[in-house]
């Protein structure tokens, strides 16, 4: 087990498993299950998991981007909808159609600094493909997160696990949240549940 610090995320990496995100974790015991939050988590639609990620990219200081079919559907109740870009800068002629469907993409200025793909019913496989176009077309990328359910866990770790992802090292740079990671770190930044 080893951890990973940084300003978008902490991550607890797995040898041979990958990396999963530690985030909405209070402390030791939470991460290793020795004790439970009382925070009773809902069912969330694709939709509401993308209002709370960009709701907690917010919160720590990014201007997000959501796809152009995605947007009107964004809970404004969550999303400050003025920190929400509607025009992404242009990286490549390539690249450019694959990076503007990704679900929701945390910016620093022009410089985008964390990935998110969520995948509730689509195929895993097609959110590590993307972010695996966007590691060979746009220099410096290092932070790719898949966002599912629990249950898709064990899908993840098989498809990070293959030879073309481990070739080009995204195997290192992708993190997997479940859903309730994702409304545990969205409450422990804000306090309140939905």
């Amino acid at each position: 087990m080893l951890p990973f610090y940084k300003p978008t995320g902490n991550d607890i990496y797995f040898a041979g498993i990958g990396k999963f995100n530690s985030e909405s974790y209070n402390d030791i015991n939470n991460i290793l299950n020795l004790s439970d939050t009382k925070i009773q988590i809902p069912e969330l639609s694709h939709t509401q998991v993308q209002s709370l990620i960009s709701s907690i990219g917010i919160k720590k200081g990014y201007n997000i981007w959501v796809p152009e079919s995605d947007k009107i559907k964004i809970d404004n109740n969550i999303v400050d909808t003025a920190k929400v870009i509607n025009k992404l800068p242009s990286f490549s002629k390539e690249i450019d159609n694959i990076i503007s469907e990704i679900d929701v993409i945390w910016f620093d200025g022009f410089k985008p600094i964390s990935f998110y793909e969520v995948e509730h019913s689509t195929p895993i496989y097609s959110g590590l493909l993307r972010f695996n176009d966007v590691l060979i077309s746009i220099a410096q990328t290092e932070n790719f997160n898949i966002v599912a359910n629990q249950e898709r866990e064990n899908k993840f770790s098989r498809e990070i696990n293959r030879p073309t992802f481990k070739q080009n090292k995204l195997i290192d740079k992708v993190t997997f949240f479940n859903y309730e990671n994702i409304y545990k770190w969205h409450y422990n930044l804000y306090g309140k549940t939905y």
